[in-house]
């Protein structure tokens, strides 16, 4: 009976250490590559207003705060921290030239160093400001704000003279940027504003088409739509219509020519 017993517990033992050997030699696992940690991006500040500045307020230091921000989306305009650490100090006490929300980056054309002149601080450089007459009918119904873009149209009418001849309107210029309606330089909760003059932000050029054109006609303004706000550059006035008066007999017309 006893030798029995003995013969089982070996012949256990000896498949425990048969299966323990098999582990051990068993074929090896690839290693885990390590995922290589990210780069990390290089930072930097630039000045933002701390919180919302209304336009013509005086800009205090604790109107500014230094942001971090990633080095390589730092437009030109930005002011960083690197280059100008005093520039906190230095800006603090000017005016915002136009409203300023907190977290916005500040840059040098958003402050004014003088209380008045906003307007002046507003236009972009080599452009200026001439203002038009205006009604609700010839602005959209009053629903054209500060800072749409429109189209300028000169309207024509016919001299008593020209028999049949209607009036005629021809587009002036494109993508003008309105600066204020009025004395309002900013949108309006209501969304529309009825003033009697425009103030449009124009070239040396083309204060003068439109100065002489509202001596000729009257001027209207064409709201144009947000998708269809065209840059700086495609502003342009458009070749304008010439005529020539032929006189057959007793009838008098107006001819157009290119």
């Amino acid at each position: 009976m006893l030798r029995p017993l003995i013969l089982i517990v070996a012949l256990v033992a000896g498949g425990g250490a048969a299966w323990i050997a098999a582990q051990n030699t068993g074929p090896a696992s690839d290693p885990v590559a390590e995922t290589p940690a990210p780069a990390a991006t290089e930072r930097t500040a630039v000045l933002v207003a701390a919180q919302d500045v209304p336009r013509g307020d005086q800009v205090a230091a604790g109107a500014m705060k230094w942001l971090d921000w990633p080095a390589d989306a730092v437009p030109a305009t930005f002011i960083e921290r690197t280059a100008r650490p005093e520039a906190l100090n230095q800006l603090s006490g000017r005016y915002a030239a136009r409203p300023l929300a907190a977290g916005e980056p500040i840059s040098e054309a958003a402050l004014s160093m003088h209380p008045n002149g906003f307007l002046a601080a507003t236009l972009a450089p080599g452009k200026r400001a001439v203002a038009i007459n205006v009604n609700a009918q010839s602005t959209a119904g009053g629903f054209i704000l500060p800072n749409d873009r429109v189209d300028v149209l000169h309207t024509v009418k016919a001299s008593r003279e020209s028999e049949g001849r209607t009036a005629s309107s021809r587009t002036l210029l494109k993508g003008v940027r309105v600066l204020a309606i009025d004395q309002t330089t900013e949108d309006t909760e209501s969304g529309t504003v009825l003033g009697k003059t425009a103030t449009l932000e124009l070239t040396e050029r083309q204060v003068e088409v439109v100065t002489a054109a509202e001596t000729t006609g009257t001027l209207s303004l064409s709201l144009r739509p947000l998708d269809a706000t065209p840059a700086e550059a495609s502003m342009e006035i458009e070749a304008p219509v010439r005529t020539i008066r032929v006189r057959r007999g007793t009838v008098i017309e107006d001819v157009e020519i290119n």
